[in-house]
């Protein structure tokens, strides 16, 4: 059998070309849609993410901060306590010096 052999080919070959090439964009502008979907639906979710991820980040920010000024504070009564500290130190040694210096017998004298 002939291709060519009652004459129509091209007849028939340029229809049967432009529905194959119709088909063929009709299949890739569905899949071009169905990715343009899903990656709308994706990027919605990633947009989430990192809108919780910014949220959570602020919060760690305030936190942090707040950390900072308790251990601020913990670290100004700290040296307070031990600045008193020292002085009760210094005020006890005092005391059992004097105590020591009144309650201490004396010695007899020798004539």
């Amino acid at each position: 059998m002939s291709l060519n052999a009652d004459g129509k080919f091209l007849d028939r070959l340029i229809p049967s070309l432009i529905s194959a090439a119709l088909a063929v964009t009709v299949a890739i502008g569905g899949q071009a849609l169905g990715f343009w979907s899903d990656s709308k639906a994706i990027d919605k979710a990633a947009l989430a993410s990192i809108e919780r991820l910014d949220k959570e980040i602020a919060e760690m920010k305030v936190e942090q901060r707040a950390a900072r000024m308790g251990a601020d504070l913990d670290r100004q009564k700290l040296a307070e306590l031990s600045a008193d500290m020292r002085n009760v130190s210094r005020s006890t040694a005092r005391i059992e010096g004097l105590l020591d210096r009144v309650l201490m017998p004396t010695p007899p004298r020798n004539p």
